[in-house]
């Protein structure tokens, strides 16, 4: 008998010893297979998904999973063990979703920069595989002609300014009633901060009063529109002045690559003598972002030499306005129609004249619609001939959020998770900051508010909660907190909010 005993333990042994490797092969043997899509496409400002799925061969056990984003080398996001962490821009399914084997990455207002390779790696018991996508960025340019008054008999060049777009290839041409004109110059296209693109492109020509009525098109084709973008701009002749003194015109702008300023030279007859004259002007700049009701400066100068009554004047545009005043208002003559309409009420500008150097500043409060508009700076002589001027880069107004202070929701779904929200008030534009939760040393990365909704004044307010598990709240000192990131050198918002302040200490099952 112990003979036979000790065989059956013997045998025991043996077939634990065969059974310990089979029972976890159930979770390392499995065929992990990880699949990415080869590329996506995002336009600037918009939300990415990055598309990840991974197949074990069978149900999928959390504990033994582990999921991580890069971006190049740079770590994004990772879940491991029932926890989830990201970048503020980042975040990862739920675990309903990885149970189902989706591991997509998920990003907010996408920007140039974000244009690149991405790997998906997914760890599942002993195995690794991994997926590489590539993200292309996208942005649809936008057009700008301004406002031109020509003078019969004398040189007039149209500008069409396209800006803000990626990637850098853009085909744009000048059209006359429906034809394409040749001999237009471009200027070599100018990277803007946020990785954009800007360049212009001119026609200049001696229309004559039979090209009155003309109608002058910019055509623009590029990767991130849907089908051909054109503005329009009918033609206005002024016949020339037989009586005044200026009998030269602008005889070219020199549009730089990379300049400053350009420079630009015409004639100027006094006295039976022929003056060459020279002069720069400056670009407009504008501020990255606007603050909303936050008073802005802009400065536009000349410097140079040229007539001491030059005047200069500034407009307000859309990319939908007319760049040309109506011809047939009032039935008055072009020569007492005025030339720019009224700036918008609050908007004020001052001169300062130092030697040969003259600076205009525009000062206004921006609004929510100045947001998407430019301003342009005219230098004019004797209120007729537009001797010069210089459009802005696109206004982008901003509206920093007013972050409440943390609360519990009263309706808890599921009942053992408890929610906690905070709401952002009054921030613009729709794009929600982002947004991180915590508590004591640990934190999850979420940027999916449950609800925005716009206000009456043009802004907007989202919700944000939170669910933790009652669980994980072991005492009732334990702080959660919530912090809101505004951008690049903006502070950020924090709230925290304790267990016991809450109420919700016994509650939670602890």
């Amino acid at each position: 008998m112990a003979t036979v005993a000790g065989k059956m333990d013997a045998w025991a042994l043996h077939l634990r010893g065969l059974l310990l490797p089979l029972l976890f092969l159930g979770i390392t043997g499995s065929q992990l297979q990880v699949t990415t899509a080869p590329s996506s496409t995002a336009h600037v400002g918009s939300g990415a998904l990055l598309q990840c799925r991974f197949d074990v061969g069978g149900p999928v056990a959390l504990d033994s999973l582990r999921v991580t984003w890069y971006f190049w080398d740079k770590q994004l996001a990772c879940y491991e063990q029932g926890r989830s962490q990201a970048h503020p821009k980042a975040s990862l399914p739920s675990e309903k979703e990885l149970e189902n084997g989706n591991a997509s990455l998920s990003l907010t207002a996408v920007t140039v920069p974000d244009e690149g390779i991405y790997r998906c790696v997914v760890w599942y018991g002993t195995q690794q595989h991994q997926g590489k996508t590539t993200l292309h960025m996208l942005a649809a340019p936008m057009i700008s002609i301004p406002r031109q008054t020509a003078v019969a008999d004398a040189e007039t060049s149209l500008l069409c300014h396209v800006g803000r777009f990626y990637p850098v290839d853009v085909d744009v041409a000048w059209l006359r009633d429906g034809q394409v004109l040749k001999g237009s110059t471009c200027s070599r296209p100018q990277r803007n901060p946020d990785g954009t693109f800007n360049l212009t492109l001119t026609y200049t020509f001696t229309p004559t009063l039979s090209d009155a009525g003309s109608v002058f098109s910019c055509h623009v084709y590029h990767a991130a529109l849907e089908q051909l973008q054109q503005e329009d701009i009918p033609l206005d002749i002024l016949e020339a002045d037989k009586t005044g003194t200026m009998v030269g015109a602008i005889l070219g702008i020199l549009i730089g690559a990379g300049a400053a300023a350009a420079t630009a030279i015409y004639f100027w007859r006094k006295r039976k003598r022929d003056w060459a004259v020279s002069y720069n002007v400056s670009e407009v700049q504008v501020p990255e972002r606007c603050m909303l009701g936050q008073e802005v400066t802009l400065h536009c100068s000349m410097e140079g030499t040229f007539p001491k009554d030059v005047a200069v004047t500034w407009e307000r545009i859309h990319s939908e306005d007319r760049m040309v005043p109506d011809s047939g208002k009032d039935q008055e003559s072009p020569e007492h129609q005025p030339l720019f309409p009224a700036l918008p009420p609050g908007w004020r500008v001052t001169e300062e004249r130092a030697g040969t150097r003259l600076t205009s500043s525009l000062i206004f409060t921006p609004t929510l619609q100045d947001d998407g508009a430019w301003v342009q700076c005219f230098f004019l002589h004797e209120y007729k001939l537009i001797r010069e001027h210089r459009v802005s880069p696109v206004i982008q107004v901003w509206a920093r959020p007013q972050v409440s202070e943390i609360q519990v929701l009263p309706e808890w779904d599921p009942r053992d998770k408890v929610p906690f929200a905070v709401q952002l008030h009054n921030f613009y534009p729709r794009e929600v900051p982002p947004i991180q939760w915590g508590w004591d040393g640990a934190g999850s990365w979420r940027e999916d508010p449950a609800q925005i909704d716009k206000n009456a004044d043009g802004t907007f307010t989202a919700t944000s909660i939170w669910r933790v598990p009652s669980r994980s709240l072991t005492w009732p000192e334990l702080r959660v907190r919530v912090c809101v990131q505004h951008g690049p050198g903006e502070p950020p918002s924090e709230r925290e909010l304790s267990l016991r302040a809450a109420g919700v200490w016994g509650l939670c099952g602890v």
